[in-house]
């Protein structure tokens, strides 16, 4: 096998934000060095004919498992042909590229130094050394490999790229850009690669080389800002935020005047605990586009997990003047108005909300949640038996049917054992969250099954630590048996949960809104 798995999976598993990000934009179709035909098989290929056959049959088995998409099974067949000829670069080559496919850099790094170290006129392996280096923070052990790299293929920009980086993580600056400067010439005309490159040195805090060359990307390539929002999208919905935030600082002078921009900005921010540039990138995209509903709720979201509830009544109440007709807005709406205990308002919106989507679980479960709070046992029943007869698979019926079940057994000192089927059912849908198992304790507990009961509740905080409520009832449990120094150990955390209970309860309801 050659540099084509290397590089490849290199490509496709990108090491971190560290890495060159050329990939990220244009990954070359025959990446520089390689022929054809593929190498792929060329070392197994000779092998067989040299009449080393088990040798053959584990790099052939490890090929053929790669291009499966299933390293974990290659892994041993690489290993094996390694084990089998430990003198040849190209098998600790696979078995690193290997190791990088299953995202273990420092054993991938160990393999390619036994490989560099065997065929030191080895480009690739040299690369793909460095490259694992940088990943793991070695800054001075990557630009080292990395030189190497580039002595051997002068000319490879994906190869100067990680030596530039490598070149910003140790602090050389100026040799930095400098490589940079020599990765423009080379590719003077290739938008992709001037993208990349403004990519690169936006990350490492040089925003006014990054302009130049994402000017010049833009003057080959006109289309390109529209590439780096999808890029940047893309990076969102990965949870790299402040990825993110690179690539939309590229476009900033293009898109001031774009909703989108502003949204995206402002909720990487928002992600990222930095309220208040969040705040005016979202308030600034709905004054772009006040008829997107998706704006109000990353607004709205932001205010309620903040605490900010009243501020967050007020975005959706003024989203609503302009979408009367937005199931989502109203559900936002009524989530907050349910934590800030207005349970009349929070009711209305839900109704309104059953009125134009009557068979909306979402509408019925904010419902559930408000009876609850009001402790309206009837009204929780009723509408429990309704979601469950709309859906029998939805756990949320089952658990309410659970709860008005046990509260109607602690009043009249009736039997547990309907609430107890009904907590058992909800679990069996799944999937497993703290209500369910915290509600299954409290039932446990007035069964005086205490040890079932304490497992249970365990398991409700394991599942979550932003409810104090499991950790009170797991510690006056231990008390009363005699676990002391337990019971403690469990009411400091209770402190901590109840510091989260806010946001962590607007976070839980909102999630099912949007």
């Amino acid at each position: 096998m050659g540099n084509r798995l290397l590089v490849f999976i290199i490509l496709v598993f990108p090491l971190s934000s560290r890495a060159p990000s050329f990939a990220q934009v244009n990954p070359p179709v025959n990446p520089p060095g390689i022929g054809q035909p593929s190498q792929l098989y060329r070392e197994a290929t000779d092998l067989l004919q040299k009449g080393k056959f088990e040798k053959a049959a584990y790099t052939s088995l490890g090929i053929v498992y790669t291009r499966l998409g299933k390293p974990e099974e290659a892994a041993a067949y690489f290993s094996r042909a390694a084990q089998l000829n430990p003198n040849s670069a190209l098998s600790h080559n696979n078995l690193g590229a290997n190791y990088l496919a299953l995202k273990k850099p420092a054993e991938a790094a160990a393999e390619f130094q036994k490989a560099s170290a065997l065929n030191p006129k080895d480009g690739s392996a040299w690369f793909n050394l460095g490259a694992c280096e940088l990943h793991m923070g070695h800054g001075p052990e990557a630009e080292r490999a990395l030189q190497k790299a580039a002595g051997l293929n002068p000319g490879d920009v994906q190869i100067l790229a990680a030596l530039a980086e490598a070149q910003f993580n140790t602090g050389k600056v100026s040799l930095a850009l400098t490589t940079v400067r020599k990765i423009g010439d080379l590719t003077p005309s290739d938008p992709n690669i001037l993208l990349s490159l403004a990519v690169l040195l936006n990350r490492n805090r040089q925003p006014d080389q990054a302009s130049v060359y994402f000017t010049r990307a833009v003057k080959l390539k006109p289309q390109i800002s529209d590439q780096v929002m999808t890029l940047a999208g893309s990076r969102i919905d990965q949870g790299d935020y402040q990825a993110a935030l690179s690539w939309l600082a590229l476009v900033k002078d293009l898109k001031l005047n774009s909703a989108a921009w502003h949204d995206m900005v402002g909720y990487s921010h928002f992600k990222l605990n930095q309220i208040e540039p969040a705040m005016y990138h979202l308030q600034e995209a709905i004054r772009l586009e006040p008829t997107n509903e998706d704006y109000y709720l990353d607004l709205g979201d932001l205010l309620g997990q903040s605490n900010s509830l009243l501020a967050a009544v007020a975005v959706f109440e003024s989203g609503i003047k302009v979408l009367p007709n937005s199931v989502k807005m109203r559900l936002g709406l009524a989530v907050t108005h349910l934590l800030t205990g207005n349970l009349e308002l929070a009711n209305q919106e839900i109704h309104a909300v059953i009125v134009q989507k009557p068979d909306s679980e979402i509408a019925y479960k904010v419902l559930l949640e408000s009876y609850d709070k009001g402790m309206e046992w009837t009204k929780m029943q009723e509408a429990a038996q309704f979601l469950r007869q709309l859906n029998g698979a939805n756990p949320i019926g089952w658990y309410y049917g659970a709860k008005c079940e046990y509260q109607m057994a602690l009043a009249t000192k009736g039997s547990f054992e309907p609430a107890l089927k009904f907590i058992q059912r909800a679990s069996e849908l799944g999937p497993p969250d703290l209500k369910t198992y915290f509600l299954l304790g409290k039932i446990l507990i007035a069964e005086k099954r205490d040890q079932e009961a304490i497992v249970a509740l365990q398991k409700a905080i394991r599942l979550s630590s932003e409810d104090p409520r499991p950790f009170y009832v797991l510690a006056r449990l231990l008390q009363r048996q005699g676990r002391n120094e337990e019971a403690k150990e469990v009411l400091g955390a209770q402190e901590v949960a109840k510091s989260k209970q806010d946001s962590s309860q607007f976070r839980r309801l909102f999630v099912d809104v949007r």
